[in-house]
């Protein structure tokens, strides 16, 4: 797991910029986490299975097997870089982004999982 970074000293993960006390500036935070459906394989030759599986791990260390399960990426971007952040993701997603002329029309939807927070409602 990656660590917090030190906020006293605050800058852009991308551009670099400066993000002083008291100025917006996003949190940014990513999993990426295997998965892998649940197809069973043929377990007619179960040592060739196993075989293959060690010959795929042997020579690479600990870290870089952990890191093909489970890996978190924080940021800190200004607002700059959060929208080229965004309209990266959203393209990922085939859903372009609004007023890009490189993404053009947003394609069929596509369910995904960006998360949405809801605004606040008047009192």
């Amino acid at each position: 797991m990656t660590d917090i970074p030190n906020i006293s000293k605050r800058h852009c993960d991308s551009c670099g910029a400066s993000l002083p006390d008291g100025e917006l500036f996003y949190h940014c935070r990513t999993e990426i986490i295997a998965g892998k459906d649940e197809t069973i394989p043929d377990l007619k030759h179960p040592d060739k299975l196993i075989a293959q599986a060690l010959s795929e791990i042997s020579g690479k260390d600990e870290t870089e097997l952990l890191d093909e399960i489970y890996q978190e990426i924080i940021l800190q971007l200004c607002p700059a870089c959060r929208a080229t952040f965004l309209k990266q993701i959203h393209s990922m997603l085939g859903r372009g982004c609004k007023n890009c002329a490189t993404c053009g029309p947003p394609s069929a939807k596509k369910e995904g999982k960006l998360l949405r927070f809801p605004a606040k409602k008047k009192e």
